[in-house]
């Protein structure tokens, strides 16, 4: 089959369409993407799947405001519609393949329009329940704006429209499915999962070679990735004082500069600023190295209707990296971490349990969680198994 991809973001940055692409590829389909135009010179083609991109700067200001306003009150894009229309038309696209919410709709009028074309919506979060959250953090005009101008009950009704119209769904966890079953009136028989897991080979490949320029002595406890409302890690620095003092925290990453100020700031007043270690962005393929750095990596997320309903990469490169974890009891990270037995789980937005646990583990031999998560990754909870699922889905599509 010719699987035309539609993401909104720029590749090959983007982890899991990668993956995705790769194994579509592996399995014998033609693989094309449309997506956003990056910074510089890009190329053309990348690990085989060819490549257009849509450079935004080269639209007027009356174009995009007319496309703005047909996407806040219609869910429908005008520019990304007449750019996947002739994409889909020019590559004679069998499937197209929508990553996330906000290009569903535009993705099935597409199909519509040409006929014959399927269509497969990748739905990599739990789309309105992520929005109200980062909403959550903006300024009370911005907030005001958004309840004004897009409404999350318009958003959920696009979501519910995408999964009963598209040909097939693709999810990250169990509980994102049951959501899109329960809640969206998804068919059971085409929603599945295809989890964020890694890809061993290419984890493997990269250097692993602890960063000690940046990282802390003592007992390290990481967290690495985007900094945001959700994330938790103002539960880590105040759960940090309660810990005995050889504990440091380290930060990999970065988010908005209000969110890195906070942060700092709280830092500070807790009275731990010099056990917390701020690295800002890092490259990926550093990453393994402050991972291989860290004594226990964390994923603390807060409990909301987004964090429920996914689970990031970070969770299984820490487990591929054999690096003992600790996640709180929020949706599938703590279902995950019980079942293979990489780690602790703690109650969500708790720093005094959360403070506990961590002082519990502090030095206790740790070797056995990262083990474990590794046998994990190399079975159930590896990207070749998931490729596998992915590659059922389109041949079920071919079936039908």
């Amino acid at each position: 089959m010719r699987v035309g991809m539609l993401l909104r973001g720029t590749y090959p940055e983007d982890i899991r369409v990668r993956k995705e692409a790769a194994a579509l590829r592996a399995a014998g389909h033609e693989v094309y993407l449309l997506c956003l135009a990056g910074e510089g010179t890009e190329p053309a083609t990348v690990d085989g799947v060819a490549i257009e991109r849509i450079d935004w700067d080269g639209y007027g200001v009356a174009t995009r405001a007319v496309n703005r306003a047909s996407y806040l009150f219609g869910s429908f894009d005008t520019i990304w519609f007449r750019r996947a229309r002739r994409f889909a038309a020019v590559h004679d696209i069998d499937v197209l393949h929508v990553h996330d919410l906000p290009l569903v709709r535009t993705g099935l009028l597409v199909a519509r329009s040409l006929g014959g074309v399927a269509v497969v919506a990748d739905l990599h979060e739990n789309y309105p329940e992520a929005m109200a959250q980062y909403r959550s953090e903006r300024s009370l005009l911005e907030r005001v704006q958004g309840r004004l101008l897009r409404p999350i009950s318009r958003i959920k009704r696009a979501e519910r429209e995408a999964v009963q119209q598209a040909d097939a769904l693709v999810t990250v966890v169990e509980e994102a499915r049951d959501h899109y079953i329960t809640d969206c009136g998804g068919d059971p028989d085409r929603v599945h999962v295809v989890s964020n897991t890694v890809g061993l080979d290419r984890i493997d490949a990269m250097d692993h070679t602890p960063v000690p320029e940046d990282v802390p002595d003592g007992f390290v406890v990481s967290y690495v990735g985007a900094f945001g409302p959700h994330r938790g890690l103002e539960t880590l620095i105040r759960a940090l004082p309660e810990t005995p003092p050889e504990v440091s925290l380290l930060l990999v990453g970065s988010g908005s500069p209000e969110s890195d100020r906070r942060l700092r700031e709280l830092a500070e007043s807790e009275g731990v600023a010099d056990r917390v270690t701020f690295t800002g962005w890092v490259d990926f393929a550093d990453v393994p190295r402050y991972i291989a750095a860290s004594d226990l990596a964390t994923v603390p997320h807060r409990e909301t209707g987004h964090t429920a309903t996914t689970v990031p990469h970070k969770l299984f490169q820490y487990m591929a990296l054999e690096t003992p974890v600790l996640v709180t009891d929020v949706g599938p990270l703590g279902r995950i971490v019980r079942e293979t037995d990489a780690g602790v789980v703690v109650p969500p937005e708790s720093p005094t349990a959360t403070a506990e646990t961590i002082s519990e583990v502090v030095g206790q031999e740790l070797t056995h969680y990262g083990e474990s998560g590794r046998r994990a990754v190399e079975g159930e909870y590896g990207w070749a198994r998931d490729a596998e699922r992915l590659r059922r889905v389109y041949d079920d599509l071919t079936t039908r």
